[in-house]
């Protein structure tokens, strides 16, 4: 593998000094039949020195057991949505070192959308966050097997969360939560102590606030300049000092600059339909991702590497970058993106005549339905009505069943969320349909909360004594019925990892 070509980030950095590098137990008698009991126990390492797994009290008062004796076991059923990332960390060490490639599986099966895991997006950053600070290599040599439980959009986050830190997106959301609070809540003003202004011509008034806010820009655009050299020369010095962050860096680049270079020979070749969607998830030119973590300049390095374009010869290096990563917008990410017909285009663009309804994926419909409708009501409602009399689609795939009916209350009458469960129900109908089956819902107080909207929305059945069901696994279900109803967790854990997916994955250190 050739050595990374360095990174130099903004010019703005180079033109200031602030670039230094930073100095970075007593046991009793033995027992031959209960030692033999034990140690074959669940055929696992004890999670603990008791020889039978810990007892305790479920959230009604009912004795129950704390620990399956298997660690692997514990994270796969304990780890939902709401587990605190103190605990995350905790049950992925004690997996880890009881069988590292399992809890590899199990981590990934955190992320996987569309049947392949739990589509649980913050408890995989957790994880991976982990993984990156106890096994980097192992995550780093991954990213493309990883890469098909979730998204592209995932490694920027990662990039992006290890350089600013894990609770970045939640401080973030506290700053706009509280901006927008203290705007909303902001009397108007009437002068000092309450006294009334004096009054002045409107020339003098309108002189005023033009002045005023021509301050207000200059103050705010050299706010941003100084931001963006905070946040790359962080990302600089990081990236010049931490060699584990570096090697992430360069395999998520290279990653990136990969699938690109495909796509755009695929668009080349008019083979559209095998283009990926790494364009649409790569960080655009100055966005935040770019700005935090410089990753646009080390994907248009490898995209347009100086030793195969004999145009960049002799180029002084900063021009070369700046170069490069305008090619990587105009000749890449554009021509991939008009192509993909991304919703986020024509949105930026004004273009709501010509926007494509049909090809909005899922969770963008359940996001952006609101403003469709504000901007483009009287083509959207043609869509839906579309939809509806099935001469087009909508996408619902990437949604859970009770993510759906969260929605049945949203800005649009919930005229979305029941096409797309219609989508949902049609697609489980089509891999085979469940008859002579009863649908059991747990309701009750302690399920208050996700778990009941969830076993609430299982239960959606057409006919009598039928249900269609969803979980975190495809091949649950099957299990389930070919097994005459019994299975043990163990066989429901190793269902859930034993997809295609799952078997190119590795551990490394």
């Amino acid at each position: 593998m050739a050595s990374p070509s360095p990174l130099l980030g903004p010019p703005e950095l180079r033109d200031s000094n602030s670039l230094q590098p930073k100095p970075i137990t007593a046991s009793g008698p033995s027992d031959p039949f209960m030692d033999l009991m034990v140690s074959n126990f669940n055929n696992s390492t004890r999670v603990n020195n008791m020889s039978f797994p810990q007892m305790g009290h479920t959230e009604n008062g009912s004795a129950t057991y704390l620990s399956t004796g298997n660690p692997c076991l514990d994270f796969f059923f304990h780890v939902v949505p709401s587990t605190p990332k103190e605990s995350i960390e905790q049950r992925l060490k004690v997996a880890w070192e009881h069988d590292a490639l399992t809890t590899l599986k199990l981590i990934c099966n955190l992320r996987g959308v569309r049947g392949t895991g739990k589509s649980d997006k913050q408890g995989f950053y957790t994880a991976a966050l982990w993984l990156h600070g106890r096994h980097p290599k192992t995550l780093a040599c991954n990213l493309d097997s990883l890469s098909k439980f979730g998204y592209f959009k995932d490694f920027p986050e990662l990039l992006y969360r290890i350089l600013l830190g894990f609770e970045i997106r939640s401080i973030q959301k506290s700053k706009r939560f509280h901006k927008e609070s203290r705007n909303r809540g902001r009397a108007p003003f009437s002068g000092i102590g309450g006294k009334k202004r004096p009054a002045a011509t409107r020339e003098l008034r309108v002189a005023k606030a033009e002045r005023w806010n021509q301050e207000e820009k200059a103050k705010a655009s050299l706010d941003r300049k100084k931001k963006k050299v905070s946040l790359g020369n962080e990302a600089f010095i990081r990236y010049s000092h931490d060699p584990e962050y570096r090697f992430l860096h360069e395999r998520v680049s290279e990653l990136f600059a990969d699938y690109l270079k495909k796509d755009v020979t695929f668009l080349t070749c008019g083979k559209t339909n095998k283009i990926s969607l790494a364009a649409k998830w790569c960080p655009s030119l100055d966005s935040s991702f770019d700005k935090a973590t410089l990753l646009c300049e080390s994907i248009a390095r490898k995209m347009f590497p100086r030793e195969s374009f004999p145009e960049y010869e002799g180029v002084e290096e900063a021009h070369y970058a700046y170069r490069v990563r305008d090619r990587l917008r105009k000749q890449v990410l554009v021509p991939l993106r008009k192509t993909l017909q991304l919703p986020e285009v024509y949105m930026g663009a004004k273009n709501w005549e010509t926007l494509p309804y049909n090809r909005v994926a899922s969770v963008a419909m359940k996001k952006y339905k609101e403003i469709f409708l504000e901007h483009d009501a009287e083509r959207f409602q043609k869509y839906l009505e579309d939809v509806k009399s099935g001469k087009t689609s909508i996408a619902a795939g990437a949604l859970l069943p009770h993510e759906i009916i969260n929605d049945l209350d949203g800005g649009d009458g919930g005229q979305v969320a029941e096409l797309q469960w219609k989508r949902m129900v049609d697609d489980l109908k089509t891999k085979g349909s469940l008859t002579n089956c009863i649908a059991i819902s747990d309701v009750s107080g302690s399920m208050e909360g996700t778990p009941m909207e969830v076993a609430i929305a299982l239960v959606q059945g057409r006919e009598k004594g039928m249900a269609l069901v969803s979980g975190f696994s495809k091949n649950l279900l099957k299990m389930f019925l070919d097994n005459d109803g019994e299975i043990n967790p163990m066989a429901i854990m190793e269902a859930a990892i034993s997809r295609e997916e799952y078997k190119n994955l590795v551990v490394l250190d």
